[in-house]
């Protein structure tokens, strides 16, 4: 693709049923042009024209020319007919401007260049092809950005999947990956692939030849990534290390470009986060890095929440750098060289952010066209997960934070489990006081316990969470407020009245309504002996029963268990500040894989 003294940086992505058929992610098109599923080609009649001005397909002038040594770059692109090509930038804060054009005809299929083109006389912004047919039909067949500059560094990539029990995601995920390995040249030997099989049940003659399954016990995420990263620092061969989710979508060449991304970085500290697009609804990104407030209640703050990567304005928004304290680990590349230490031993939540907080928030940057498609945490909200939210975060607020305080936890595990009493889920509420009573703990606990059964025993006995609902309970009627008034009055009646807990039976007659399965609504839960919670994409919920005497008990447990915390607070802070070495540590890790000195090299690797 890319001429012999070039390297390609970016290539054209197309919708791809397989992968995301939501075509204005990646191609806009416009007077009668349409993208061809059939073809895998862009079709534009005379007349009509054709943009590249999209998420996938964007190149972003700002941060390559801030982040990498990259000066200059070459559009090159394969296409037939006659038309005219417009090389656009489109500017967060200014109009858009066109930096080169040109007009070819060719009547056969033939790759032609635009540039160079200088980034610094640029600036800032997103620079995109433009193709209008000018007689005839033209046809747009690939494109790419290339330089005719030489990496700064070496890469090669250790790609870590952590997977517990998915099959399908992983097998599909790789086969796809090793398809574009097949057709794209020069990156089968940046690239070692170690799945982390926690489950101990991924067959390896279902995954392709180059992807090395390693066995592991159930030790959550943050074990199987922890199991990656010291396999990868044993065997020696990789730069930098890849974290992926296994249930997630993605694109291979967004593995390319963060590989061309880390060979030119002028810092080799740089690490990249993955943006989470949401499964359910393809164009709309979830998160792009995030912050930490450890003294609010919702510590975790999200960027980028809720764009719509459709919009070009929002498009160009989300080109604006913006600090991430930390990369979610559903995508997260980092150089191995940043630090020695582990994720840790949480399980899952919360191991990523204390990772970013103490070693690459500062170094992370994000990047249109670097992000995957994720299921929606709405889904995977349950007793168990809130079990760990409740122990890791504090933990985590801990060790991030001198000024966080006894009262800062108190007054977030109050209302939090208060909330979830009141939304009538006992379970979770249950959850959150277990993870408290498990934080106060200490280290020492922390260290000794065997996390695998710990994980088995809370989802043992935990209900409340998403299961496919019959078409009966599909017909529940879903709660909608009358006026914007009832919200306002119908939630101070109903925390005065302890959400109908504290009225008889008999007041609480109204019909069972459905409410959103991450939401409560004080004034939808009033007056209902029967509440669902429903996920409307997939058509999962649960339904929860008021049960006063539960929610009395674990009031008081949840009141009982916040007046242990100012007493032991200090205590608690100076010991697991003073553990948080060892809780990292390899030989930690190495004792939980029950490995007690250091491994042989990873076949294949």
């Amino acid at each position: 693709m890319s001429a012999p003294d070039s390297v390609t940086l970016q290539r054209l992505l197309l919708p791809n049923i397989d992968v995301c058929a939501e075509s204005e992610l990646y191609v806009n098109c416009a007077g009668g042009s349409w993208f061809s599923h059939a073809s895998g080609v862009v079709r534009v009649p005379a007349g009509s024209w054709v943009q590249f001005d999209t998420y996938f397909n964007g190149f972003s002038v700002g941060k390559w020319r801030r982040h990498t040594a990259v000066e200059n770059i070459v559009l090159r692109f394969e296409a037939s007919g006659d038309f005219e090509v417009e090389v656009v930038l489109n500017h967060p804060h200014r109009s858009a401007r066109v930096v080169a054009a040109a007009a070819y005809a060719s009547a056969e299929r033939r790759w032609f260049e635009l540039g160079p083109l200088t980034l610094a006389e640029m600036g800032d912004g997103q620079l995109y092809l433009k193709v209008r047919s000018v007689a005839g039909e033209a046809v747009v067949f690939d494109a790419a950005v290339t330089t005719p500059e030489q990496p700064l560094h070496a890469v090669r990539v250790g790609v870590v999947i952590t997977t517990f029990n998915r099959p399908q995601y992983l097998e599909r995920n790789l086969s796809c990956l090793a398809t574009a390995l097949k057709d794209t040249a020069g990156y089968d030997h940046r690239l070692d692939v170690l799945v982390v099989d926690n489950g101990s049940n991924v067959d390896p003659a279902a995954v392709p030849p180059f992807v090395t399954v390693l066995p592991n016990k159930n030790l959550g995420g943050s074990g199987g990534f922890a199991r990656g990263l010291i396999s990868l620092r044993d065997a020696g061969t990789v730069s930098h290390v890849l974290f992926m989710d296994d249930d997630i979508t993605f694109e291979p060449e967004t593995i390319f470009r963060t590989v061309e991304l880390l060979s030119y970085a002028r810092d080799d500290r740089l690490c990249v986060a993955g943006a989470m697009l949401v499964e359910e609804a393809p164009y709309v990104q979830f998160e792009a890095g995030a912050s930490f407030a450890p003294k609010a209640l919702h510590p975790l703050h999200a960027n980028g929440s809720n764009v719509d990567l459709r919009d070009w304005r929002e498009l160009m928004d989300n080109e604006v750098e913006r600090p991430a304290g930390y990369g979610a680990w559903w995508y997260f590349a980092f150089p191995l060289h940043l630090t020695d230490s582990n994720p840790l031993p949480v399980f899952v939540r919360g191991d990523d952010v204390c990772f970013g907080l103490w070693h690459t928030g500062r170094h992370t940057i994000t990047l249109n066209g670097i992000g995957v498609w994720h299921q929606a945490f709405a889904q995977k909200n349950g007793p168990a997960a809130f079990y760990y939210e409740a122990r890791n975060l504090a933990l985590v607020s801990i060790l991030s934070s001198d000024s966080f305080s006894a009262r800062h936890l108190v007054r977030r595990f109050v209302y939090h489990t208060s909330r979830m009493l009141l939304a009538m889920k006992y379970d979770t509420a249950t959850a959150d006081i277990e993870g408290m009573r498990q934080f106060l703990e200490g280290p020492d606990a922390w260290m000794a316990m065997n996390h695998e059964e710990v994980n088995q025993e809370i989802r043992r006995h935990a209900g409340e969470r998403p299961l496919p609902l019959s078409a009966s309970e599909l017909a529940t009627r879903k709660f909608h407020p009358r006026s914007r008034a009832v919200p306002m009055v119908g939630g101070v009646l109903s925390i005065l009245c302890l959400s109908g807990h504290a009225l008889p039976s008999r007041f609480n007659r109204r019909a069972p309504v459905a409410l959103n399965l991450d939401s409560w609504s004080p004034v939808g839960v009033l007056g209902r002996e029967q509440v669902q919670y429903r996920f409307d994409a997939t058509g999962e919920g649960f339904s929860v029963q008021r049960d006063r005497r539960r929610f009395f008990a674990l009031l008081a447990e949840t009141f009982r268990t916040a007046a242990r915390i100012p007493g032991c607070f200090d205590q608690l802070k100076a010991d697991y500040r003073a553990a948080y070495p060892t809780l990292t540590g390899e030989a930690y890790w190495r004792r939980q894989f029950g490995e007690e000195r250091p491994a042989a090299q990873v076949a294949g690797l």
